[in-house]
């Protein structure tokens, strides 16, 4: 299955490998949408760590730390069935790796530890960075730490800007909409 030159695929992780709302926070909070914003902002560059975001996005809507973080963690669900589909069809031809705008304290929530340990060849978080998608250094270290060059991989996200980020750093790039279409298009790529 492995494709001449294409020797990783990588994926995002908000839209792609978890579903569910971006930005949970606003969407209940509206009228505090641009300091929600700013708190995004700041923890995805690794600027505030995770409990300082819990505590100050508390602050701003009137609840607690621990209601924020519930919110957060029932809002996204793991796509199980894209999950297989990398283990079983993926893994064995491919080094897989994760890109994400998440801050520190997050991922290990996210996956549990085989998925972090046999899954992933290597997890990129934007507050580990201090860049986030779509620059092309976020990609290109990646790449780096895969031990390969950006052209030997195929970047996978939700969003169009995050594909332009990784076409700019030299990845191929494939917009998810789902895994039905994703079965037919990431082979045409693989070719």
């Amino acid at each position: 299955m492995a494709a001449p030159g294409i020797k990783a695929i990588i994926f995002d992780c908000f839209g792609v490998l978890y579903l569910g709302a971006h930005r949970a926070l606003e969407e209940r909070w509206p009228q505090y949408s641009e300091e929600l914003n700013n708190l995004s902002y700041q923890l995805d560059y690794g600027f505030i760590e995770k409990d300082e975001f819990l505590q100050k996005s508390g602050e701003v809507v009137g609840q607690s730390a621990e209601k924020i973080n519930d919110i957060l963690e029932s809002e996204h669900n793991l796509n199980s069935p894209l999950i297989t589909y990398i283990e079983q069809q993926l893994k064995p031809h491919y080094k897989i790796g994760i890109i994400s705008n998440i801050g520190r304290g997050w991922m290990q929530n996210m996956f549990d530890e085989y998925l972090l340990d046999n899954v992933f060849d290597s997890v990129i978080q934007s507050g580990d960075e201090g860049v986030t998608k779509p620059h092309p250094q976020i990609y290109e270290l990646c790449a780096e730490r895969l031990g390969l060059e950006p052209e030997q991989c195929i970047f996978i996200d939700d969003l169009p800007e995050n594909i332009a980020g990784a076409d700019a750093a030299g990845m191929q790039g494939l917009v998810y909409g789902n895994l039905y279409d994703l079965k037919k298009e990431l082979p045409e790529l693989l070719k």
